[in-house]
């Protein structure tokens, strides 16, 4: 008889060990973008048209879209984003920083998302001539992209 419950306490402990040594897989993280950020949002409407306008080469024109944008979504970390990255291309790397780290203050928790934003921020200070920031903000970067190497 303890022979026998001897052989159920083995089993009872191996079950509950082999049901604590299971991880459920991980949901695949939906990528971020701003349809995904800004869904049913008519911040999204004049988002297009900035994008429009910039694609014909309108900055100012694409620049004003944004900000109307921003006035209705203000909380927007795509929309500030899409302002650093049209200031990286008209050479406002000042700008472009500091759009970049707004949008970086707004971020949903979302690696590969914030880890373009802190790209973003390195292209930006390599221009303005600020090689540690730069190289700092690319640590950051490297460090969303691969969480095994994150403290913890």
């Amino acid at each position: 008889m303890q022979n026998r419950q001897g052989w159920i306490r083995i089993l009872v402990v191996a079950l509950v060990m082999s049901g604590c040594a299971v991880r459920p897989p991980e949901a695949p993280v939906e990528p971020m973008t701003a349809s995904v950020e800004l869904e049913g949002s008519p911040a999204m409407a004049l988002l297009q048209r900035a994008e429009s306008a910039r694609q014909q080469g309108q900055g100012a024109a694409a620049e004003r879209y944004l900000e109307r944008a921003l006035n209705i979504a203000p909380d927007s970390s795509w929309l500030y984003r899409e302002l650093a990255d049209l200031r990286l291309s008209e050479g406002d790397a000042r700008g472009a920083e500091g759009f970049a780290l707004k949008a970086l203050r707004l971020a949903p928790d979302h690696d590969d998302y914030q880890a373009s934003l802190w790209e973003m921020v390195a292209t930006a200070r390599d221009r303005q001539g600020d090689r540690d920031g730069a190289r700092d903000a690319r640590s950051r970067a490297a460090a969303l992209r691969n969480p095994v190497a994150r403290p913890v």
